[in-house]
C-alpha cells in the first residue's frame, strides 16, 4: 500500500500543475484511509483476488460475482497508462504499470509481486 501511495502522491505532483500537491494531503481520511479500505475490502480487491485465483478474466467475474457491474480500477488503469504512456513516464510508474499489463496483456499476477519487489524505492 505504501508503495502504492507514493506512486499516487508522484502522479499528482506531475500531473495537478495547476495548484501545489501536498503529500499531507494524502493522509488525511480521504487519501490513506479510503486507500487501506478499498485495498482491503472493495470490489476491485475482491474481483482482483478471484482473478489471481482463478485466471478467469475480468469481464467474466464482474458477472458472475458482480452482477454485470463494471469495477473502476481497471478503466483508471487504462486511462493512466495512456497518459503515462503519451508523457513516456511508464517507467517512472512502476506499479501503475505493472496493473496495467496484468489487466490488459495477460502478464501473470506474479509479476506484481517481482515488481514491488524490485521497485525503486526499495533500490
Amino acid at each position: 500500500i505504501r508503495l502504492g501511495l507514493m506512486e499516487m502522491i508522484a502522479f499528482a505532483k506531475v500531473f495537478c500543475t495547476n495548484c501545489p500537491v501536498s503529500p499531507t494531503t494524502f493522509l488525511e481520511s480521504c487519501g490513506v484511509a479510503d486507500l487501506i479500505t478499498t485495498c482491503y475490502g472493495g470490489r476491485n480487491r475482491k474481483i482482483g483476488e478471484a482473478f489471481a485465483k482463478t485466471g478467469k478474466s475480468i469481464e467474466q467475474l464482474e458477472m458472475e460475482l458482480l452482477n454485470g457491474q463494471k469495477l473502476q480500477g481497471p478503466a483508471t488503469a487504462s486511462e493512466v497508462h495512456q497518459i503515462l504512456k503519451q508523457k513516456n513516464m511508464l517507467d517512472k510508474f512502476p506499479l501503475f504499470t505493472a496493473v496495467h499489463e496484468i489487466c490488459f496483456n495477460s502478464h501473470p499476477v506474479t509479476d506484481f509481486i517481482k515488481c514491488l519487489q524490485n521497485h525503486p524505492e526499495h533500490m
